[in-house]
């Protein structure tokens, strides 16, 4: 019998023995239901919906809404690059194909790594962290247990501020010595620090050698980082028909972001962290860093959810489990859930200058994506409000 569709109203087998506890009878997980609500969502009226929204709402602005793994809508509008940036004053588009840093949206992108992984049988969830860490490197004793599944779940403890120094090699270093904050141990902690610890359980999970510890400090940073990347590139965005992807600029004409209400004002660079050698952030990654577009997003999402080519159902079961790196949510008709980043920083004026990335699932396999280059706000209640405004 042919399996019903993965984002409908259905029942996954769930064994509460897949944490290690021992093998219990199965349980069983609903999600994504739909309301009892007979009315039916209109497309059309949802994807006009957004228009309206991000039409005088941002600088730029793409957005893609598929149903059971096709496109149906592809809708976009202003400026990748402002006319105030380009010599001949002719601004370039902002498209669904658009490349842009998509910051915590990474997140997701690397537990997806981890969980092919464990599918892979190169990873457990209850692997102790420091088996896929330097060996040199010195470990809080409250750290000694540290499991993969307390980095994807957020809850191990450790922190630190979001900017991108915190998730470098020698950061997470001096973190794993120091311990955690016992405030925060157990619990949800949101981070980017355990996202950049599993951008090297990935690297040392798929072969990395580590050298004398003198030498090896000089390069673990980047050399795991390219390893993380070849990893997804390979396992996660080519079989999902995604074109290789970097944690830095590639384009000849990068995406920039600008302040937002906008005034005629010079852009930076997505991903941009005002520091010039920061630009690549590579050795950073895990928790941020992709350069992606709202298309390669759709495509990511599609083949995880929709067309199931790159995790195992129960993988995604352990997934859907925790707080992170995604959450079964409420609306008015019914459930969804997703994720995304935002990236940027003030501006003197007190307005804000970034760029926003986000995903979203709800029933009947409809999936969208909506990336924004320096609108006010993340995307999240705009989306759920045009959703439920487009029933019928």
């Amino acid at each position: 019998m042919q399996q019903p569709s993965f984002l409908k109203k259905i029942t996954i087998a769930l064994f509460l023995g897949l944490f290690g506890a021992g093998v219990l009878p199965a349980q069983h997980l609903n999600y994504l239901n739909t309301s009892k609500d007979a009315k039916t969502l209109d497309l059309k009226k949802f994807s006009a919906n957004l228009s309206n929204i991000y039409r005088d709402s941002s600088v730029g602005w793409a957005y893609t809404i598929w149903k059971k793994g096709k496109l149906r809508y592809d809708q976009s509008g202003g400026f990748k690059i402002t006319p105030a940036d380009r010599l001949n004053q002719e601004g370039l588009p902002f498209l669904s194909s658009t490349r842009i840093h998509v910051a915590s949206l990474s997140k997701t992108v690397t537990a997806f790594a981890i969980a092919q992984l464990v599918d892979q049988k190169k990873l457990n969830w209850n692997d102790r962290v420091k088996a896929y860490l330097p060996s040199y490197w010195k470990f809080h004793p409250d750290f000694e247990n540290l499991s993969i599944l307390d980095l994807v779940a957020m809850r191990s403890g450790l922190d630190g501020p979001l900017d991108a120094q915190s998730s470098g090699t020698a950061s997470l270093r001096r973190l794993m010595e120091k311990g955690p904050n016992p405030a925060k141990r157990g619990k949800f902690n949101y981070q980017n620090t355990s996202y950049g610890l599993l951008r090297m359980v990935v690297a040392y999970a798929t072969g990395y050698q580590e050298l004398q510890p003198a030498a090896d400090s000089l390069v673990v940073g980047m050399v795991t980082a390219n390893l993380y990347k070849t990893f997804v590139n390979q396992s996660l965005f080519k079989p999902a028909g995604i074109l290789p992807a970097e944690c830095r600029m590639t384009d000849l004409e990068p995406a920039f972001q600008y302040p937002f209400p906008y005034a005629n004002e010079p852009g930076e660079p997505t991903g941009w962290t005002g520091q010039a050698n920061l630009n690549d952030l590579s050795e950073y990654a895990g928790g941020f860093g992709w350069y992606l577009s709202a298309t390669d997003a759709a495509k990511l999402i599609n083949a995880t959810f929709v067309d199931k080519k790159l995790l195992s159902t129960k993988a995604l079961a352990t997934l859907f489990t925790l707080d992170y790196p995604f959450k079964i949510r409420k609306n008015a008709y019914g459930e969804h859930f997703g994720s995304g980043g935002d990236w940027g920083h003030p501006t003197p004026n007190d307005g804000w200058r970034g760029i926003h990335a986000y995903y979203y699932c709800f029933p009947d396999d409809v999936v969208v994506t909506v990336f924004v280059n320096s609108g006010d706000s993340s995307p999240n209640v705009r989306v759920i409000r045009a959703y439920e405004q487009a029933f019928k």
